[in-house]
């Protein structure tokens, strides 16, 4: 695979830029500043955004890929995609082959070193595990199976070794319990409608995922 073409910023690291710049809050007052990026974190689109990659096999996602996880319309995903690039979380990866082919999609969304080590800080890391038994028994349509199966860039060094630590162990990892506890957990629906604005027709966008997939 070849490595991204976008811009330099694919590579942010947490010596380039701080928490405090990010999130423009005072380095003096820490528990603020936790208050203020947990907040951030958890708010419903974007952390089920930051859920998905993580759960995904190459932890790049196409946006098509996000529309069919997240039950929000595809405006509401990009445009929090958007806010996760500009304080340094997600950057955009371009792979510039799948540009000439036609239903493959060319771009992804990861994290940035600095993202990836945020979201450790907050323990986000952990889940890793159950979101991938999630993502696997997750019904898929063809073109989502054709999204996940598509050539996609390399990820950085840095975000891939990290990354590697938390991939679950098959020869260690009882896929079922992680299957039942995903079951608990997921973010996922057990087969997302083909087209996922459906789930927002004549809704609220602060419904919450619970109240989509288990009431």
């Amino acid at each position: 695979m070849s490595e991204p073409t976008c811009s330099p910023d694919q590579h942010i690291s947490s010596t380039d830029v701080s928490i405090e710049s990010v999130f423009d809050v005072n380095e003096s007052a820490p528990y603020e500043t936790q208050q203020t990026v947990q907040q951030y974190l958890s708010q419903e689109t974007r952390h089920n955004i930051l859920q998905v990659i993580l759960g995904h096999p190459h932890h790049l996602v196409s946006v098509t890929e996000f529309a069919y996880y997240v039950p929000k319309s595809r405006s509401t995903i990009t445009e929090q995609l958007a806010d996760l690039a500009n304080h340094k979380i997600l950057i955009q990866y371009t792979h510039q082959p799948n540009t000439e082919v036609r239903d493959l999609p060319a771009k992804f969304w990861g994290f940035t070193e600095f993202g990836l080590g945020l979201i450790a800080e907050y323990n986000f890391l952990r889940g890793l595990p159950i979101m991938r038994a999630a993502h696997d028994a997750t019904h898929k349509t063809e073109t989502v199976q054709r999204h996940e199966a598509a050539p996609r860039p390399t990820l950085s060094t840095s975000v891939h070794s990290v990354l590697a630590n938390y991939e679950p162990d098959q020869e260690d990892t009882n896929v079922d319990d992680l299957h039942t506890e995903s079951r608990r957990q997921t973010i996922y629906a057990d087969a997302a409608p083909v087209d996922p604005s459906v789930l927002n027709a004549n809704t609220d966008d602060d419904r919450t995922l619970d109240e989509l997939f288990f009431s």
